[in-house]
């Protein structure tokens, strides 16, 4: 795959690798945590960060996190209204804290969002732009719903996006497959390799 990618005006977007969200004891384990152990979307994820680290790529960690008490949760769909069901995803808790691997360094930007998408709502697209970014590497869970959501976002935002398939897991396989099926319309689909041989043709240019 021959990638044509402006180091300086990319960054990387860390979608939701949060406790409650991917890991098999967080309130949403039984949804997501199997596929997101069983592809290592940690382990891939680490890897993926530290490579952007190590040619200054910014990375910026979302995350879905509400206050306590929900005050700010708009529950209009089945996967929101999930949260306040399950008491997931509350600021302050571990569960809405980001997983001990995937610690966002103390230079680095965390935007919490409360709608599906993090553009929705946030300073993202803005931060962004004032940062000079041009093209998006984006990588999470889940595929089927934060990831190619955001992915839309960022394509409608005016962002060249690239989503690290094998970064990313969805509930279920399937829905996963179905998912960078669709994002491959929308996006340039990549695999952490093509990340890692991406900044290494770089090296030195």
């Amino acid at each position: 795959m021959s990638i044509h990618l402006d180091l300086t005006k990319t960054a990387v977007l860390s979608l939701h690798m949060i406790n409650d969200v991917v890991l098999k004891d967080g309130k949403f384990g039984q949804i997501f945590g199997e596929q997101a152990e069983a592809r290592k979307v940690i382990e891939k994820g680490k890897q993926l960060m530290e490579t952007a680290r190590s040619f200054q790529i910014p990375v910026i960690h979302i995350a879905v996190r509400f206050q306590p008490g929900y005050s700010d949760l708009v529950a209009n769909s089945p996967l929101l209204s999930m949260v306040k069901e399950m008491n997931a995803l509350v600021e302050g808790t571990r569960g809405g804290d980001f997983v001990e691997e995937l610690q966002p360094l103390e230079h680095e930007i965390t935007i919490f969002h409360q709608r599906v998408g993090p553009f929705q709502e946030t300073e993202l697209a803005a931060l962004l732009n004032k940062l000079g970014i041009e093209s998006l590497i984006i990588y999470g869970v889940a595929t089927n719903v934060s990831v190619e959501q955001t992915a839309r976002n960022a394509i409608d935002h005016g962002f060249q996006v690239f989503v690290v398939e094998d970064c990313c897991s969805a509930a279920t396989l399937q829905a996963h497959q179905a998912s960078i099926e669709t994002l491959g319309l929308l996006s340039t689909v990549i695999t952490l390799n093509d990340v890692t041989q991406l900044v290494k043709n770089n090296e030195g240019a």
